[in-house]
């Protein structure tokens, strides 16, 4: 059994502080994939269950637990369901409202979840960390309806639980301001979607033997990123197939383990003092290395940055040795008779480096302490790598068709970045009918924008975007439909962040003849920040008696009712 999990918190708005005590309102989802739903039957017996991983929302910790044979004897026959508070330090009670719903489809649909077959799918309770507190109540679904539903698909599954957690903050206590640090934490990125993805292993492809180590990976990933594996991989010289091994027999397991951490988030984890002192001399890492830099090191390190091309670090080592202090010290130790033999070119330009300054005899010595860095560490290009590897179509293994043009992908990046093509490209529910996946519910440009921020974190501006205000009179309609069909687009495949820069996009272009559909989407949508800034525009009286008088208020009468009591009471400022 396997499983895939995604965490995406909603947005929060801070109220204003008109007294000392206010509410805050958290929310977030999680997805729950579990495949091979007939063995989870057959082998978990009455009272056991699987587990998602941990997530957040609202600053608490929780998960998802699954009973396929139900919690006890009374839920024989039954499949049971639980959130779960696993956090041991919450003393004063937390009012959480919490609904359960299973996943209808993996292609994006307006409505995507419905909860008809659980019983008692929505409920608020007070959740605290004592038992039984910190339990959900049970959600059922009978085994032998479940499986004669279209929720179960090639023996697989998707459950989704809503949460939605208010807490009263007191502003007074606070400074006089509810902390967004403290309420909005940020969404994930593409570093840490691609990192989760390394650690999880779905998809890998390729397998290193290293040590004593095994590391799964992915081959598009290291070709993208590495003109050597790209070689090594996909080349002439390439090593493994899909079920083979590559030997690397030329670096530790350790530090093996920190490339291919580099490689996929574009950052090296800390490690601690004494780990540093044993993988320095492997790791080729001028800034690390500089640090490092004394009258005991300086002849190893100089050889190392000749042999390896570091020019900061070789530049570092020189300038250090041209300090006569250290030099003497370097000289009484044997430091450079190493070099002679290993790399006499290099005594060379220590040669030069001493001839093109004045000795003063009176330099003081500067010391065996840290050097500040000689040189800067270029920008991330993680995301420049991947859409390279986009534009380029190179090693694809899946194609899209929409809307008459077609856009091939590669599976498991598509799978880093949504839980939603994570259970539909690798999980036993995907299509294998076709070589194409079709998607007939999308624009070919919004597919095509949806697949530019899964690769690069970001969207191109449009000329609308390029201004720094858009009027009233500006004819922006395509722009403004676009950025809601995409909006639509990364709430049905559960891309948190592309859905707020959306929001974002989207209030720009709030007008009398658009803010009726825009809050439309807001309201359908969960976008409470957006949904505020329409109900802020509408605040205004003669905004308000321009929407009116072109039927806005019908519009919204017709698509979402709900939200027109939300409107009265902005105006009479409830």
């Amino acid at each position: 059994m396997s499983f895939a999990g995604v965490s995406v918190v909603g947005e929060v708005r801070p109220p204003q502080p008109a007294a000392a005590t206010t509410a805050v309102t958290y929310s977030g989802y999680h997805l729950l994939v579990v495949n091979g739903y007939s063995s989870l039957v057959k082998d978990i017996p009455n009272g056991d269950c699987i587990e998602s991983r941990h997530f957040r929302v609202g600053d608490y910790r929780w998960t998802l637990q699954c009973y396929p044979n139900g919690y006890g004897a009374e839920q024989d026959g039954f499949m049971s369901f639980y959130l779960f508070l696993d956090q041991g330090n919450v003393v004063d009670p937390v009012m959480v409202q919490y609904e359960f719903s299973f996943v209808v489809d993996q292609v994006l649909q307006n409505q995507n979840y419905c909860p008809a077959l659980l019983d008692g799918a929505k409920q608020t309770l007070r959740f605290f960390s004592r038992y039984p507190y910190s339990f959900s109540l049970p959600y059922l679904t009978k085994r032998e309806i479940f499986e004669k539903s279209k929720y179960l698909k090639n023996d697989s599954f998707t459950i989704r639980c809503d949460i939605v957690i208010t807490k009263d903050v007191n502003i007074n206590e606070a400074g006089g301001t509810v902390p967004v640090s403290n309420v909005l934490p940020p969404p994930p990125d593409i570093r840490q979607d691609l990192g989760d993805l390394l650690q999880s292993g779905a998809g890998a492809d390729v397998t290193f033997q290293v040590g004593g180590g095994t590391f799964r990976a992915h081959r598009c990933v290291l070709a993208a990123r590495s003109a050597v594996f790209k070689a090594q991989l996909f080349g002439p010289m390439k090593e493994g197939t899909t079920t083979g091994v590559v030997h690397v027999r030329d670096m530790e397991e350790k530090v093996f383990k920190l490339l291919l951490g580099f490689i996929y988030s574009d950052s090296v984890p800390e490690v601690d003092d004494i780990e540093k002192d044993e993988i320095m001399l492997t790791l080729i890492c001028e800034q690390e290395l500089c640090a490092y830099i004394n009258t005991s090191t300086v002849a190893t390190f100089l050889a190392l940055a000749e042999q390896h091309h570091c020019r900061g670090l070789k530049q570092a080592c020189l300038d250090f040795l041209k300090s006569p202090a250290n030099l003497q010290q370097v000289m009484a130790l044997d430091g450079l008779e190493p070099l002679v033999s290993s790399c006499p070119s290099v005594l060379k330009d220590l040669i030069g480096k001493l001839a093109s300054v004045k000795i003063d005899v009176n330099t003081r010595d500067s010391g065996a302490g840290a050097l500040p860095p000689v040189f800067d560490v270029p920008e991330s290009d993680l995301h420049q790598h991947l859409s390279s590897l986009l534009l380029s179509e190179e090693r694809t293994d899946v194609t899209f068709r929409v809307g008459g043009e077609t856009f091939r992908a590669h599976r498991c990046l598509l799978a880093a970045r949504s839980a939603v093509f994570r259970a539909e490209l690798l999980g036993p529910m995907k299509d294998t009918a076709s070589d194409v996946i079709r998607i007939d519910d999308m624009e070919a440009r919004v597919f095509k924008l949806l697949l530019t921020f899964i690769y690069s974190d970001s969207v191109p501006e449009t000329k609308e975007d390029e201004k720094e205000e858009v009027s009233e009179n500006d004819d922006h309609a395509d722009a403004n439909v676009m950025w809601q069909q995409l909006l639509v687009a990364a709430e049905g495949y559960g891309i948190q962040k592309l859905r707020l820069m959306c929001e974002t996009k989207l209030g720009r272009y709030i007008s009398t003849k658009t803010v009726a559909t825009i809050l439309a989407l807001a309201e359908q949508h969960h976008c409470r920040r957006l949904k505020e800034e329409c109900l802020d525009f509408l605040d205004c009286p003669a905004h308000l008696k321009q929407v009116m008088a072109v039927g806005g208020l019908d519009h919204l009468r017709s698509m979402c009712p709900s939200v027109l009591i939300d409107l009265i009471a902005k105006l009479a400022a409830l």
